[in-house]
């Protein structure tokens, strides 16, 4: 089969003894061809996946047509409770992947009203393994994809935003609304066309017109709802807003944005720095953190972007 009949998987999410029930493969380097690791009735041992964390591999492929069966092999993997025989970093990159899946299907409905349930359901489940004693942001960081979809952003924002709101003292039913408010920031985007949001290229004048109204979009396409409340509704319209009143869509100053969206902006700059896009590679994150510093009181709110800094200097130093 060629490369496109192929998806990537992490390996965090593979857990030793377990018989996936899938044909895992390996990408020969330097050409298109797959070789088969192991097939779908041998489990993995613990020793088969130090040995890949020894290379460096981080990815495995399946075929495209086993995609169903690694979901449900995902679902169980990050809603099992039995910490024992599920290591925590396998449930973080399992859901990682569930939430990717889930929101990429929503989003491409176009459906409001399943892509929220979709978002509230996640944002929980998200939460529930961010809240535990023994999560690390550097669990996440080992399983996070960073590509330039609009869903893959959104699901790295949230759970960027709901590490970054416990940091911050909300209580769990805070950091659960937040988080599903990340899923759901970008929502406006939809409206945008693949050419713009793919653009290799510097955007014109047009199309960044066009970029800014994403916001205001996603507002709109949330502001009815009875189920999201003000906080949420404001990740969506104001994450693109600064202190210093030099954002869009509106141009609010500080004592005008919602604590709720002055987390959003520092995570969702963040994520976009240290991710791959169209025009550029993925950004260190001590040079993003750097950046952002920058603005430090101009686009983001201090105490908020000295916290994050603190979560991702504390990971890097561990």
């Amino acid at each position: 089969m060629l490369g496109a009949d192929y998806i990537p998987i992490s390996v965090a999410t593979l857990l030793p003894t377990e018989v996936v029930g899938l044909d895992l493969f390996q990408q020969e380097s330097k050409n298109d061809q797959y070789k088969l690791y192991r097939a779908s009735d041998y489990p993995l041992t613990m020793d088969d996946l130090s040995r890949l964390r020894g290379r460096g591999v981080t990815r495995l492929y399946i075929s495209k047509a086993a995609r169903a069966v690694y979901q449900t092999y995902l679902r169980k993997v990050a809603t099992s409770s039995d910490s024992d025989s599920v290591p925590l970093i396998a449930r973080v990159g399992a859901l990682n992947e569930v939430v990717r899946d889930v929101l990429e299907t929503a989003f491409k409905r176009d459906d409001v009203d399943k892509t929220v349930h979709a978002a509230e359901r996640l944002g929980s489940l998200a939460t529930e393994i961010i809240s535990q004693d023994e999560f690390t942001v550097s669990d996440l960081f080992q399983v996070l994809h960073h590509d330039y979809a609009t869903f893959t952003h959104s699901a790295n924002v949230a759970f960027y935003a709901g590490i970054l709101a416990t940091e911050l003292g909300y209580s769990k039913e805070n950091v659960e609304r937040i988080t599903t408010g990340g899923l759901l920031h970008d929502l406006g985007k939809l409206e945008i066309g693949e050419e713009i949001l793919c653009k290799p290229g510097k955007l014109d004048e047009s199309e960044f017109r066009k970029i800014r109204l994403h916001p205001g979009l996603g507002f709109k396409k949330l502001a009815h709802r009875e189920d999201l409340c003000e906080g949420q509704l404001m990740m969506a319209y104001q994450h693109h807003e600064r202190l210093d009143g030099r954002g869009y869509p509106v141009g609010c100053v500080d004592s005008d944005l919602h604590p709720w969206a002055k987390i959003c902006a520092v995570v969702d700059v963040f994520e976009a720095l240290t991710s791959q896009r169209p025009y550029r590679t993925p950004m260190p994150r001590s040079k993003a953190l750097e950046l952002q510093s920058r603005d430090s009181g101009k686009a983001f709110d201090p105490e908020i972007l000295a916290c994050w800094k603190s979560i991702i200097q504390r990971d890097s130093a561990s």
